[in-house]
């Protein structure tokens, strides 16, 4: 009997017991996840495409770490990814309010303000990250784009040779030293310069087509038509290899094949008036009068309505 009363009470006690630790357990405050749990959970979103899944654990990383200044340089590149330039420019300025020694936040600003063509916007920044980080390739040739669409040409080519000289195979550094040297007529250093491009980066498409230009305009047809080819090749429907390759073909006299590439542009944009005007050429040169006059009368026609449309003064 009294063996049956110490059982009894012996499983009291343990109930008792394992409630109160299931009581304590629940009453306990639940512990925030890491910021690098939120960072590697954000980067799992960001790999799947889920970008509304990732802003909302990025925007519950800064409400559980409101002073962190990584939490809110997290959450600004989710949405610059996610396109809200405006959203994310704040965010990378609240990162680098909590800590301006982070040069990689100074250059993801510079991102959001290039992304919306803010070239003047992105200087300070990139300024910035280079002060703090000297041999980033990628921020020499951010800041020297950004010279150049401000039309500090010289600038800009030092920006991209010191990003060269960092980086030598860095991709597009050769493509943009080319057009600078392009935009102040250095035709032949612009040349070299894409021709690097396309040896280092085979799939860079405008190289192609700059370089074809050039050739042609230097009277090398032959040099200008693999290269007119190639862009065509890697982009089917872009229109500077299709006018490229169409002048190449007129100038040998490849006047049916040239016809041909100017139609194609014309059926994807049939108010270019540039592909108009040089269709009529050709036909010129066919002996197609009737369709020449025919192709002039759309230029003008082109013309008209553009000046028609422009804003008045």
């Amino acid at each position: 009997m009294r063996t049956e009363c110490v059982l009894r009470c012996a499983l009291w006690l343990a109930g008792c017991l394992a409630w109160l630790a299931v009581a304590a357990q629940n009453s306990a405050p639940q512990s925030r996840p890491s910021e690098q749990h939120y960072e590697n959970q954000v980067q799992s979103e960001l790999d799947a495409g889920r970008l509304a899944s990732a802003q909302d654990l990025a925007r519950r990383a800064v409400v559980d770490y409101p002073r962190s200044a990584s939490a809110y340089q997290l959450l600004g590149a989710v949405l610059l990814k996610s396109g809200d330039a405006d959203s994310a420019r704040k965010a990378f300025r609240r990162s680098l309010e909590l800590d301006p020694k982070v040069a990689a936040t100074y250059f993801d600003l510079a991102l959001a303000e290039l992304s919306q063509e803010k070239y003047a916007d992105a200087v300070g920044p990139l300024e910035d990250c280079l002060r703090l980080e000297p041999r980033n390739a990628e921020a020499h040739l951010l800041l020297g784009r950004a010279d150049h669409n401000l039309n500090r040409t010289l600038p800009a080519i030092e920006q991209f040779k010191q990003a060269l000289q960092l980086s030598p195979h860095l991709p597009g550094a050769h493509y943009h030293l080319g057009y600078a040297y392009q935009s102040q007529g250095d035709l032949s250093s612009a040349i070299d310069e894409y021709r690097k491009e396309i040896g280092f980066n085979p799939t860079f498409y405008d190289a192609y087509w700059l370089a074809g230009d050039i050739e042609l305009d230097r009277g090398r047809a032959s040099a200008a038509e693999p290269l007119f080819r190639r862009a065509i090749e890697l982009k089917p429907q872009g229109r500077p290899g299709h006018y490229g390759l169409a002048r190449v073909l007129q100038a040998e006299n490849h006047l049916n094949e040239a016809e041909a590439e100017l139609k194609t542009i014309l059926q994807g944009n049939p108010d270019d008036a540039e592909a108009h005007y040089t269709l009529a050429r050709v036909y010129q040169q066919m002996g197609r009068k009737a369709d020449a006059a025919r192709e002039y009368q759309t230029v003008s026609m082109l013309h008209a309505r553009t000046k028609t449309s422009a804003p008045q003064p």
